[in-house]
C-alpha cells in the first residue's frame, strides 16, 4: 500500500470544495455532501461494512459512510451540496449507494443534466494572478462539463438574487441569517426570494449561508488567524462548532487541512 499525504491546492466556494493535488487517509465519516474523487492512478476507499473499491473515479452519495484507505496522487475531490443542481447531476448519473462496491460509476456512461432544466453554475472563479488559479479554473471547466452546466454561467440572474448576494455577507458577520430579512431588504416577500434564489443560484438560501460561513472561516485560517477568532469572524458559537460543521461537510477538520492546502481565493 501506498503512502499519501494531503497535498495541493482548495477552492471554497458556497455548495462546492474542490481540492486538487494529493489526497490522503482519512478515518471513517459521513457528510451530507455529494463526493466525487478521480486520480490518475487507482485510490482505494471502504464503507462503512468493511466492503472495497479499488478505482480511479467514485462517487459517494450523501450521509454514507466513507473512507479514504490509500489516496493518490494527481487527484480531484468535488463536494457538492445534493441539492445543487451539481449534486442532482452527480447523483443521478452515479445511482450510487451504501456499499463501496455501487460507488463507481458506469463505465459507458457521462453525466447528462436533463434537458430543460438547466441552472448557471454560480461558483465564482478565482481571481488571475493566483498561481494555483489557472488549476482551479480548469476544475471548475471539468465540473461544468460533467453537469451539463457549460456555459450556464452566461443566464443573468434576477436582480433580487443579485441584491441578497451583496446583503448576506453583513448579516452573517452579526448572527445567524434569517429568509425574512434578507427578503425585507430586497424589497420581496420571502416565499419569491426562496424561489428566485434556489432558481438562479442553484442552492436553496441556508445551505447557501452555511457554505459562506465555512468559507469565510477557512480563509481567515488559512490567512494565520485562530481557529476561534475565524470562527466568531465567520458567525459561529465557537472554534467546536466551526470544527464540527466543516468535518461534517468535508469528513475533516480545518486544522488537518489549513496547514498542507494551498487555498484559492
Amino acid at each position: 500500500m501506498t503512502s499519501h499525504h494531503w497535498r495541493g491546492w482548495c477552492l471554497l466556494r458556497p455548495g462546492l470544495l474542490l481540492l486538487g493535488g494529493s489526497v490522503g487517509s482519512n478515518d471513517l465519516h459521513a457528510h451530507h455532501a455529494v463526493q466525487l474523487l478521480t486520480a490518475t492512478e487507482p485510490f482505494t476507499m471502504a464503507d462503512a461494512e468493511g466492503g472495497r473499491l479499488t478505482a480511479t473515479i467514485a462517487v459517494v452519495p450523501p450521509d454514507a459512510p466513507h473512507t479514504i484507505v490509500d489516496g493518490a496522487r494527481e487527484a480531484l475531490l468535488v463536494l457538492v451540496d445534493p441539492r445543487s443542481a451539481p449534486g442532482r447531476a452527480l447523483l443521478a448519473w452515479a445511482q450510487a449507494g451504501v456499499q463501496a462496491a455501487t460507488w463507481a460509476p458506469p463505465e459507458e456512461s457521462g453525466i447528462e443534466h436533463p434537458a430543460g432544466v438547466r441552472r448557471p453554475l454560480m461558483f465564482t472563479r478565482p481571481p488571475e494572478g493566483h498561481a494555483r488559479s489557472a488549476e482551479a479554473v480548469r476544475a471548475l471547466r471539468l465540473l461544468e462539463s460533467w453537469t451539463g452546466h457549460g456555459g450556464a454561467a452566461d443566464v443573468p440572474r434576477h436582480p433580487a438574487v443579485d441584491a441578497a448576494i451583496e446583503v448576506i455577507p453583513a448579516f452573517l458577520r452579526r448572527g445567524p441569517v434569517r429568509l425574512g430579512q434578507v427578503a425585507e431588504a430586497v424589497h420581496v416577500s420571502p416565499s419569491w426570494l426562496a424561489h428566485l434564489f434556489s432558481a438562479h443560484v442553484g442552492i436553496p438560501l441556508r445551505p447557501y449561508v452555511r457554505w459562506l460561513r465555512l468559507q469565510r472561516a477557512i480563509g481567515l485560517v488559512a490567512a494565520g488567524q485562530t481557529l476561534t477568532a475565524a470562527a466568531h469572524s465567520a458567525g459561529f458559537t465557537d472554534s467546536p462548532h466551526f470544527t464540527r460543521a466543516f468535518r461534517e461537510s468535508f469528513g475533516n477538520t480545518p486544522s488537518e487541512l489549513a496547514a498542507a492546502i494551498d487555498w484559492v481565493p
